[in-house]
């Protein structure tokens, strides 16, 4: 989402530590999987498919979303945006400035091509119309629709970039509900796991920057839901009861900035110190206890894109801010466990006390990254890939991901020593893992591609355009 304008995107934490049930061997119970960081273990995910090859079953998905799917105790749980009218269709790669730079040669007014990129790049309610906002339960073992269930009818408050969706927020599971979001702007929605409506939870709307669109998904922990809402206006974190979506706790999040909307999914990080919700938005990092009170924050220059979700290698955590450029000031921070208070770099730093290193042009602009042995692997929406030492922040090696021509929305996942690499156009780029650059293989489902895989036993669930497949069996 996560995506997405931002692919955007919403996240789910770690089952094993999220609720009372026990995960079942094959599970995927949130944005990035289990551990909320796109590690599935050493399971022995598929090296080569195609449309046909290695695929257990594949089933059309009305509507539009980039939602990731989530896989439960054998039935797999994801979101769409049904409309009667067509959506405005996204393409692939950056939408960058080469078009504004052609008509201002041509002397057009910035009124003008205001309204001419809007019209290009945004979908207004009125365009798209009334929106079922639909959750689907499929059998994993076999791609058949269990349930279908309409949490929400309406016209969309506000528009959307067309390469985001009304559905882009991955539900997640504590093994005992399904937590649905579809942006703050529509509702929260608690399901129980054979698809009633339990609770909803509903804010009034706000607007997003340049209308385009939410992502932010929610993530549950210790029988609550905590949901975080960056807007134009007002923008806060809040915990609500799992059980009846009673708010607990809510924390406004201010600032001077006057970009304050974001699309990030928050990472619940446990070190040996504390646990944390992490989170990004409004040009800085921040971070906050379980009851909601801040405990540390950097801060940096300039307007950045906050999608991508934190990663971890133990008591160090790697996050930062993207831009469409892949050579604009885009950086990585790797902090360390403990942190109190500002930890903002000053100018010519690059380290401090809680701050172990900076990249300063690393960053991804809308996927996550992945960390592995003592790597950390960011590929960046253009198709350029930097791996780091996790400890030192060097350079192990840059290269462009798979080659010419691939850019990238969703977030990677490991198996074992491979990293599997989801491009726009459908093409999964397998690598090996190591201080070289490796390719292992290239598999194409040939279609737009933007949600983020899941996991669950051997099997890979990847999500197209119109498409759910399988791979493995």
């Amino acid at each position: 989402m996560g995506k997405k304008t931002s692919e955007v995107l919403f996240v789910a934490i770690a089952l094993g530590t999220a609720g009372s049930s026990a995960a079942p061997p094959a599970s995927w119970p949130g944005f990035r999987g289990p551990t909320a960081d796109g590690h599935a273990g050493d399971v022995k995910l598929p090296l080569t498919w195609s449309k046909t090859e290695n695929v257990a079953w594949v089933t059309p998905i009305p509507g539009q979303g980039w939602s990731s799917p989530i896989v439960w105790n054998g039935r797999v749980y994801l979101t769409s945006a049904v409309s009667g009218k067509p959506f405005k269709q996204p393409s692939p790669g950056i939408y960058g400035n080469d078009f504004i730079a052609e008509m201002q040669a041509q002397g057009l007014s910035s009124a003008e091509i205001n309204r001419r990129v809007r019209a290009r790049d945004n979908e207004i309610p009125e365009e798209s119309g009334e929106i079922r906002y639909m959750v689907y339960a499929l059998d994993a073992a076999t791609g058949k629709v269990v349930w279908e269930r309409e949490a929400f009818k309406g016209l969309p408050s506000g528009g959307r970039h067309r390469k985001n969706t009304y559905a882009s927020e991955t539900p997640v599971t504590d093994g005992e509900r399904l937590y649905v979001s579809f942006g703050e702007n529509v509702g929260l929605f608690c399901l129980s796991l054979d698809g009633e409506i339990l609770w909803k939870k509903q804010w009034p709307p706000q607007p997003i920057y340049l209308d385009f669109g939410t992502g932010s998904s929610p993530i549950v922990r210790g029988g609550r839901v905590y949901v975080l809402q960056d807007s134009q206006v007002e923008s806060f974190l809040t915990a609500l009861d799992a059980k009846t979506g009673q708010e607990i706790w809510r924390t406004p999040r201010t600032s001077a900035v006057s970009y304050k909307s974001s699309w990030m999914t928050p990472y619940v990080w446990t070190n040996s110190v504390r646990t944390e919700i992490v989170t990004t938005g409004h040009s800085m990092v921040r971070s906050y206890d379980l009851d909601g009170k801040e405990l540390w924050r950097l801060s940096t220059p300039g307007r950045v894109q906050s999608t991508p979700t934190p990663i971890t290698l133990g008591d160090v955590l790697y996050t930062g801010f993207g831009a469409q450029d892949g050579n604009a000031s885009r950086p990585i921070f790797a902090i360390k466990a403990g942190a109190t208070g500002d930890i903002s770099l000053k100018t010519g730093e690059t380290s401090n006390g809680f701050v172990a290193w900076m990249q300063p042009r690393a960053s991804p602009y809308t996927p996550s990254g992945m960390a592995l042995g003592n790597r950390v692997y960011f590929a960046h929406d253009l198709g350029i890939m930097g791996v780091y030492a996790g400890d030192t922040g060097l350079e192990i090696y840059k290269a462009r991901l798979g080659g010419v021509g691939h850019t990238f929305s969703a977030s990677p996942i490991s198996a074992g020593n491979r990293i599997y690499f989801a491009d726009e156009d459908g093409v999964t780029i397998v690598l090996e893992a190591g201080d070289e650059y490796k390719e292992l293989a290239h598999n194409d489902l040939g279609e737009l591609t933007l949600a983020s895989p899941a996991v669950a036993g051997n099997s890979l669930f990847i999500r197209t355009e119109s498409k759910l497949y399988r791979i493995g069996k």
